[in-house]
This record gives structure tokens, sequence and C-alpha cells, in this order.
């Protein structure tokens, strides 16, 4: 009820909904068995009926009408999903909300449409590490400093005294389907990525 617009509303409750069954299907249980409950710093995760253990890790996001669920069961995981194809003030945005060094590495691209396109991957690789190390917005985005395009995503430098850096998180960009041209999405985890598979549910 905290969105304000009615197809904002619709859309949490269907991204959730759908986050709930995959879910319940991983772990073999029925959906209103799906306990969620919060870490020390805001971050959801599932328990196993009946026990203190958790159960599968997972990351959701969600953009314009599609939304990007991340599964793991062993590796804590952040996953960020943008449409690049929307109208924003990137320029804008790049100078208030990354640092120094991502400015410069983003700004020493020769073609504007490649700048737009690190923007967007840049952003995503952001989102993903604060919400693996579960900083939420306590985290600033220009406390740490991590790899632009076309440098595979790394982290580089972390100022934050509150969040100490995780030099073991390691970072995917996806290769999403050809239906979803416009978007792009990265997920870190809390290690080695060995291998990732994307599904598809319409």
């Amino acid at each position: 009820m905290r969105f304000k617009f009615p197809q904002h509303q619709q859309q949490f409750v269907i991204f959730h909904g759908f986050m709930r069954q995959v879910l319940a299907r991983y772990l073999g249980l029925e959906l209103h068995e799906v306990v969620f409950k919060k870490g020390d710093k805001g971050k959801p995760y599932i328990i196993t009926p009946d026990t203190d253990k958790v159960a599968l890790q997972f990351n959701l996001s969600h953009t314009q009408n599609v939304a990007l669920l991340a599964l793991s069961s062993d590796l804590e995981l952040g996953v960020d999903i943008e449409h690049t194809a929307r109208k924003t003030d990137w320029q804008g945005i790049s100078r208030r909300f990354f640092t120094n060094t991502e400015q410069a590495a983003l700004f020493s691209l020769v073609e504007e449409e490649h700048q737009k396109e690190a923007f967007y991957d840049l952003w995503t690789r952001k989102e993903a590490y604060m919400k693996v190390i579960g900083s939420g917005l306590a985290l600033a985005p220009t406390q740490f400093s991590l790899t632009v395009l076309p440098q595979r995503p790394a982290l580089i430098s972390h100022d934050s005294e509150k969040f100490r850096p995780d030099w073991s998180i390691q970072f995917q960009t996806l290769q999403l389907p050809e239906n979803l041209d416009g978007f792009c999405a990265t997920v870190a985890a809390s290690g080695a990525i060995k291998s990732c598979s994307l599904y598809e549910f319409n």
C-alpha cells in the first residue's frame, strides 16, 4: 500500500507471489510454509519449518513489467535488473551517485551510446553489491568503486567504515533472452559463481 499508483501495487503483488511460488517449489513446501524473516540490516531470508537454519539464498529485483529472482543453495546473493530504454538523466545521476573513479572511466568512453550502456551496467553492479552485503541504503553508492564496462565487474575500493569491504564478492553480468532487449542485469555472490542457469517464466 506504500505505492501511490495501482499498477505498482499490482506489480508488487505479482512479483512477490511469483517469488513465493518459486521458493516453495524449490523447497518442497506449501506456499504458506514459506516464512520470511529479516536480518539485522533488513535483508530478507527464509528458514525451513521448525528450524532456525537458512533454507535457500535468494534475491529479487524488478523493473517495468519484468522481475528477476536469483537463487543459490549456499552463496548469499544480490541481483539487479534495469530498463535501459527508459528516458533518464543518466549523466546527472552518474555525477551524483558514482565515484570520481567510476565517472572518469565512464566518461572516458568515446561514444555516448557506450557511455549510456556502461551507466546502466554499472548501476546494476552497484545495486547488486549493496544487496549482497545487505547494506541497503545505509551504504551510499559513492562510498565504493566498481569497474566500468568494458572491464569485467569487480570491486576496486570501499571507503565505508560502517561496512567492511568483502573482496570475496564475485559478479556476473547476465545474458538475458532476446525478448528482454533493452534490459541489463548483474548478479553478485558471496563467493565464486561456478555455474549460472537462467530460466524464463511468462
